[in-house]
């Protein structure tokens, strides 16, 4: 289930910094309305992607235990349905947690005038990214500082790259 809410962080993250960073040069109320949008959007369409995927996956797993014993019913089983809690569980983890990531970078727009919170946005982004780097490091027993740099330096150069398609079209 880690891999669900690692992806869910990050995709909150730079997605919706990417809305935010896009949407910089209006009011903040506008950069407001459309980061948490999408950040709500994105988040249920996640929860909906990750469900739909995983239910398929626990029907192709179901499929290949009952040709193995073949016997047909295990989706009613014990089994069954604690594979299906699980994929109910990866949905709602994927999706919220891709919430979660997408308040992050909305945050200092909630907080700060315009002429700073873009700028915390992209560092609260980036240093959520070194930590949650750090983490999988520390998890998958790799260098956690490496690992930390890593996903930051990604999501510093994803910044980065929304900013130019910014700049020159606006």
């Amino acid at each position: 289930m880690l891999n669900h809410f690692v992806r869910g962080i990050i995709d909150g993250l730079l997605s919706t910094l990417g809305v935010v960073i896009g949407a910089s040069a209006a009011d903040n109320v506008i950069i407001l309305s459309a980061g948490i949008g999408g950040a709500v959007a994105n988040g249920v369409s996640n929860l909906l992607g990750a469900f739909s995927s995983e239910e398929y996956k626990g029907q192709l797993e179901i499929q290949k235990l009952e040709n193995a014993m073949l016997n047909k019913g295990i989706e009613d089983s014990l089994i069954g349905k604690n594979m299906k809690k699980e994929r109910i569980k990866a949905g709602f983890l994927d999706g919220g947690s891709t919430i979660i990531g997408g308040f992050i970078p909305v945050m200092p727009f909630i907080l700060l005038d315009s002429s700073q919170a873009l700028l915390w946005s992209v560092l609260c982004t980036v240093l959520t990214l070194f930590i949650l780097g750090a983490y999988i490091g520390k998890v998958s027993k790799k260098w956690i500082i490496l690992s930390g740099l890593k996903l930051m330096i990604l999501g510093a150069l994803t910044a980065l790259l929304v900013h130019l398609i910014q700049y020159y079209l606006v």
